[in-house]
């Protein structure tokens, strides 16, 4: 692992501070008051030079219980864990309390180190004190690691600890520098010339000078102006290091402990999370619905309630799917750990993991609801990316990639995981849920069913009219696709603005056959000068709507040609105007509306829309107050009429 961060726990006065120093050579007090007091009170910061030439930074906590919040914000991003303990006291409460913190926060590694023996009274004493801190021990992750007795005033044991710590540091996994930055902020200061420095623990990414990054839950942006790395200036820092930021285009006060600095548009601040809560066994009292506690999570930290999906109360030692809502907003990403502690006197009662970091508001005792999480549970990635696109129905892949907190080339792979199951559709850069998909392709199907059985004259429902009944997140790019695949597996069929089901044909009653045969006796009758839509239905006793129908019907069936919404022609006497037409170009090289009303024995009432029929269907072209001939086939004068129905 190229990069490392060691953190100590343990009791207050146990020698946490006093064991860095002597490995580092830097004393990690930096305020008056803890020189004052000799207790560390804020979070102490060291680099540590291994003996494998790896560079590690050291966070010290402190141990006072009224400190407990300080601990919690620079605990959660340590790989090692130092375990203090001093042999002249034993195990204590915080000693306690900061294991079980870790064991919740599951810290990857721990040793065990045994201070101030140079006070101890003999041998007997020290495996005393070893066999019970081992039993303390029992059931945590710490169970079974090493244990090393050292005196920070003489050195003894310091060479065998710094041996160990190098030698579990080497096998650690590398935390991911690929991924969108995040960087937790533990300290904020200003220096005159400078302006807003931030330092914390690289979660995940690589920060590099001059880059815009975003603070929340402040949602600002501001820019890399310089980094330090371990008091150096450096180029760019990567996950795993301790990292000072100065920023520019953010004051001191938008930037306070709790803030993530991040890659943009890569993380959400959130009122609410989904998560695992496991209640410790130590615990004085079972946990009820709705109980208000104190949530660390990160560097940050809010009052919320706890809200127990599952159960009514959760008693000691048990877990359970919980939804966190917070009074303040907090940042977090699936698979984070957190810590909650009892509001009122405040102890540590329990943690747990992150489940979804960005959840609906949930009613209690919801199956579907309980089976996400369950699936959420299995840690998942590819389960994880389906979840949130199910929450969603269509999600953006490129903001998918900036949030997913993993490197873009593991979120693909999981992508194409999905794809390949069928889980998920891909259209351009959209990825949809593939059951979504399924219901929108039921939906658009029964739309149509029901529209062909109002509207069964119809060729089609207009296709702008279909999407209407589709839910918004239906996009018109996505709307063409579902449209286009439905088509291609013959489900329907587009013809221009219309779409239908393939097996839909439209076929008039009996009774409408027999009108619509009435009405095409009027409109040969009535030859060059037609009746209107609603001549024509005050003479059959029916409505202009139906008339309609019954004019686009037969204009689909070639039996009349419509000019416009109220006038259609006989397709006989279309076909003579057209003839019409035909003869005089073949004499004559313009024509006027007067000249072919004459010819028609016609009016200018349906002329004009009958020589703008002819335009529209490119017979004609109109210049001036004249017409010439345009794409006018001479040769087939019985052929396609060109009706537009």
């Amino acid at each position: 692992m190229s990069h490392v961060i060691i953190g100590t726990a343990g009791h207050v006065d146990h020698g946490k501070t006093a064991l860095i120093k002597a490995l580092t050579g830097q004393e990690t007090d930096r305020l008056a008051e803890e020189k004052k007091r000799g207790i560390s009170i804020e979070l102490g910061f060291a680099p540590f030079k291994l003996p494998s030439g790896r560079l590690a930074g050291v966070v010290d906590v402190p141990g006072h219980e009224r400190f407990i919040h300080n601990m919690l914000a620079g605990i959660g991003g340590i790989d090692l864990v130092l375990l203090v303990v001093d042999v002249t006291e034993g195990v204590m409460p915080q000693t306690r309390e900061h294991v079980e913190i870790m064991d919740l926060l599951q810290i990857k590694r721990g040793l065990v180190v045994l201070t101030k023996i140079d006070l101890a009274e003999d041998e007997e004493w020290l495996d005393l004190v070893e066999e019970e801190v081992r039993e303390a021990l029992h059931g945590t992750f710490l169970h079974d690691v090493p244990f090393f007795r050292v005196s920070a005033y003489s050195g003894q044991g310091l060479t065998e600890l710094v041996q160990a710590i190098d030698e579990v540091t080497a096998e650690l996994p590398a935390r991911d520098e690929k991924a969108p930055l995040r960087l937790p902020v533990d300290r904020v200061f200003t220096i005159t010339g400078f302006g807003t420095i931030a330092t914390g623990t690289l979660m995940a990414g690589t920060i590099k000078n001059g880059m815009t990054v975003e603070i929340l839950p402040a949602e600002r942006t501001a820019r890399v102006r310089q980094i330090e790395v371990h008091g150096e200036i450096v180029e760019k820092a990567v996950a795993g290091q301790r990292t000072a930021v100065n920023l520019s285009g953010i004051e001191k006060e938008a930037l306070l402990r709790g803030s993530v600095v991040a890659a943009p548009g890569s993380l959400q601040a959130t009122y609410m999370i989904d998560a695992k809560l496991k209640l410790l066994a130590s615990a004085s009292r079972a946990l009820k619905n709705m109980t208000r506690v104190h949530i660390y999570l990160g560097t940050g930290r809010s009052v919320g309630r706890v809200v127990l999906l599952e159960r009514d109360e959760l008693r000691p030692g048990g877990e359970a799917f919980v939804q966190l809502r917070l009074e303040k907003k907090l940042v977090a990403q699936n698979k984070d750990r957190f810590i909650i502690r009892s509001f009122s006197p405040m102890f540590t009662i329990g943690g747990g993991v992150v489940l979804d970091a960005t959840p609906e508001k949930h009613k209690r005792f919801r199956k579907d609801v309980l089976q996400r999480l369950k699936e959420l549970e299995k840690g998942d990635p590819a389960a994880s990316l389906l979840q949130r696109i199910r929450r969603e129905s269509i999600t953006d892949k490129n903001i998918l990639l900036k949030q997913a907190g993993l490197a873009p080339d593991l979120i693909q792979a999981q992508i194409h995981k999905l794809l390949e199951q069928g889980a998920i559709r891909q259209v351009g850069d959209l990825l949809l849920d593939a059951l979504a998909v399924e219901e929108w392709q039921e939906l658009i199907e029964r739309m149509l069913a029901d529209y062909h059985r109002q509207h069964h004259l119809a060729i089609g429902m207009p296709r702008a009219e279909l999407k209407k009944v589709l839910p918004p997140v239906v996009s018109a790019k996505v709307y063409d696709w579902l449209l286009d695949e439905m088509a291609r597996e013959g489900c329907l069929q587009l013809q221009d603005n219309l779409v239908f089901l393939t097996t839909h044909r439209p076929e008039p009653t009996a009774k409408e056959a027999q009108q619509m045969k009435e009405m095409l006796k009027l409109y040969f009758a009535a030859g060059f000068m037609p009746p209107t839509v609603k001549e024509i239905a005050a003479k059959l006793q029916i409505t202009p709507a139906e008339v309609d129908l019954f004019v686009d019907y037969l204009a689909r069936q070639g039996e009349l040609v419509r000019l416009d919404e109220q006038l259609a022609f006989h397709r006989d006497y279309f076909q003579k105007a057209k003839d019409e037409l035909c003869r005089h170009f073949q004499q004559q090289q313009t024509l006027t509306a007067g000249e072919f009303r004459e010819k028609l024995g016609s009016t200018r009432k349906y002329i004009i829309p009958l020589l703008e029929t002819f335009d529209r269907l490119k017979w004609t072209r109109r210049s001036g107050d004249h017409r010439v001939a345009w794409r006018l086939d001479f040769n087939n004068n019985g052929g396609d009429q060109g009706h537009d129905g």
